[in-house]
């Protein structure tokens, strides 16, 4: 899979450009604040109906107009698809996958798998366990299908269950039936997700050996709860301070993975620069195994990879991108910076400049 042509109308200050696309490397230089991450922006408005700088679409819309539009062309399997998303300040928006209407996001993002690399992603080590959650259940969305539904009921479960144990006067008995439906999707839970992070810590581990001498990491999941007791045992001991608290104190919802260096958790010990090595070898782990366990590509957004990462790690992550044969959409203020790290053996890179929201091919 990959973007053959992108056309973006009213996002930011990218009031009018559409640009036709290396189905490998795509490098976008410029000053600060002329469009890239913009562009960037774009992209992932169309393959997931939502922006990686802002919670809700409307702040993405060009001042001077009233709607943002995102089109792309994409190949996928040898066969042609169009993707479109379209934002109105009046909340309105339009998700079409060939010229059908959709209503849910997650079309395009089974359509369109993508992988982001910029300064929130770094802060996967440090931030809450929720985003280590959401870094799993990325790969599982697009490996196992049947892991969304599961995840869906148990999400509506606990959403239940927790609204019962906020109710001033409990039903024990519903509580009870609650429980019982809440530990079988738990357990299911757990079981896909140690199941795929078996093969994604090899992956993972596998990728640091190719860019970075550091050695001694560990990664360990959490479950949730002790799973050497009984979930239900466990819910039934947490009984009296769920009911002070007023939610579920253990279950997959509370699930983290846990990543240390040399015994000491990674985050407290190593420096900010080894600390994006880490997260770096473990989003591109995640392309190569999806790549493993479907056959696909997944498109990689890099922003302004060079003052994220040095010459010798950039080179190293480029020979792996281009290996993966993944699409890549990098972006950087100086052209010599974006280009000099990749492979030489990649004869289809293109190279845009950016400049006051107009994309130039060069």
């Amino acid at each position: 899979m990959f973007l053959k042509k992108l056309s973006i109308h009213g996002l930011r200050n990218l009031l009018n450009n559409e640009i036709q696309l290396s189905s490998t490397s795509n490098f976008f230089y410029g000053a600060n604040g002329s469009g890239k991450t913009s562009l960037l922006e774009a992209v992932h408005v169309l393959g997931r109906g939502r922006s990686f700088r802002s919670r809700t679409l409307e702040p993405i819309i060009n001042e001077k107009e009233k709607s943002c539009t995102v089109y792309g062309l994409i190949e996928k399997n040898g066969i042609p698809l169009s993707l479109g998303v379209t934002r109105t300040r009046g909340k309105e928006f339009q998700f079409k996958i060939d010229n059908q209407n959709i209503t849910s996001a997650s079309s395009l993002a089974d359509t369109m798998p993508l992988l982001v690399m910029n300064s929130d992603t770094f802060r996967l080590l440090d931030a809450g366990p929720q985003y280590r959650r959401h870094y799993i259940d990325w790969g599982l969305f697009h490996v196992e299908r049947t892991y969304r539904d599961v995840l869906k009921n148990f999400k509506r479960v606990l959403k239940q269950r927790n609204s019962l144990l906020r109710c001033d006067r409990i039903n024990f008995d519903l509580l009870k039936a609650w429980d019982e439906e809440f530990v079988d999707l738990a357990e299911k839970i757990d079981k896909y997700r140690k199941t795929y992070l078996d093969r994604l810590i090899e992956k993972i581990n596998w990728v640091l050996g190719e860019i970075t001498e550091l050695s001694g990491f560990d990664f360990i999941y959490y479950s949730g709860w002790d799973t050497g007791k009984k979930l239900i045992d466990v819910l039934d001991a947490d009984q009296r301070r769920d009911l002070q608290m007023r939610a579920t104190s253990h279950g997959p919802q509370r699930s983290d993975l846990k990543i240390s260096y040399n015994t000491s958790p990674a985050s407290e010990v190593l420096s900010r620069g080894q600390i994006k090595i880490v997260i770096t070898a473990m989003q591109i782990a995640q392309g190569y195994l999806y790549h493993e366990k479907t056959g696909d590509q997944c498109l990689y957004l890099l922003d302004d990879l060079p003052s994220e990462l040095d010459l010798l790690h950039r080179e190293k992550v480029g020979k792996l991108l281009f290996g993966l044969g993944a699409q890549t959409f990098v972006t950087g203020v100086m052209k010599q910076d974006v280009m000099g790290t990749w492979p030489e053996e990649d004869k289809n890179i293109r190279v845009f400049h950016v400049e006051h929201g107009i994309i130039i091919q060069k």
